[in-house]
């Protein structure tokens, strides 16, 4: 995602004199805020937790929790008049159920929660992608679980995602990270191989280098053994270049 973000996503204004326009506007930017700190977040992730993650967050997944968790730190946390138009303008999907749910799991999220929210510049966003990534890495997607597994999530969800649609750079960016997360496995792979070639190569080399036996015998069996190791170098040299020109693909 190297575009260049939207100033709205840094929004947070709000006015009593329009409290249902400005109070849509500032919930949508710090979900928007949460949503991208998420899908930044799927590069830092261990693969045994990014396979959890795949199968729970989807796109839409992902920014109806964010939605849901935006709400919840506005209403509860954030408070004051913006809080309570919130409250109000969410109380017909019934997400104060999920209330409760979400208290109870947003300290092993605070550190990402509150680094998301408040975050003014796209680094501060990376930045609470790591904290995300981490918590999850300490178990924190157990955490997310017990959020979007809640039957309260799946309809409320669906009802906030007709006001608040799933937005199409979010599932631009889900599948633009998932690339570059593939992409970085197979550099990593092609790395490895290499080095355990070059580590081969090294010790055929030194192989070689062992100087042979004095006298007529121990020379011949110097010869010998040589060429056997030259041979044995050779065939990993070429194997060395199939590795390359195919990782260079």
């Amino acid at each position: 995602m190297a575009t260049t973000l939207d100033p709205f996503v840094f929004y947070r204004d709000f006015s009593v004199e329009s409290p249902i326009t400005t109070g849509a506007q500032h919930l949508s930017a710090a979900a928007t805020r949460l949503a991208l700190s998420i899908v930044y977040s799927i590069t830092e992730l261990p693969d045994a937790i990014w396979q959890q993650f795949r199968e729970l967050l989807t796109p839409d997944t992902v920014w109806g929790l964010a939605l849901v968790v935006a709400a919840w730190l506005i209403a509860t946390i954030i408070g004051g008049p913006i809080g309570a138009a919130i409250n109000g303008l969410l109380a017909a999907y019934g997400l104060y159920e999920l209330w409760p749910v979400v208290k109870a799991v947003a300290g092993d999220l605070w550190a990402w929660l509150r680094t998301a929210y408040y975050a003014e510049t796209e680094a501060e966003l990376h930045e609470s992608a790591k904290h995300f990534a981490d918590a999850l890495a300490r178990g924190g997607i157990t955490t997310l679980e017990a959020i979007v597994t809640h039957r309260v999530f799946h309809g409320a969800a669906n009802k906030i995602r007709e006001r608040f649609p799933t937005p199409d750079w979010l599932r631009r960016g889900y599948a633009e990270q998932e690339t570059r997360r593939s992409s970085r496995r197979v550099d990593e792979e092609t790395r490895r191989k290499r080095r355990t070639l070059e580590e081969t190569i090294s010790g055929a080399a030194s192989t070689v280098l062992v100087p042979a036996g004095r006298g007529a015998g121990d020379e011949l069996g110097g010869i010998v053994i040589g060429s056997v190791t030259v041979a044995a170098m050779l065939a990993v040299l070429a194997g060395a270049v199939a590795v390359s020109r195919s990782g260079g693909r």
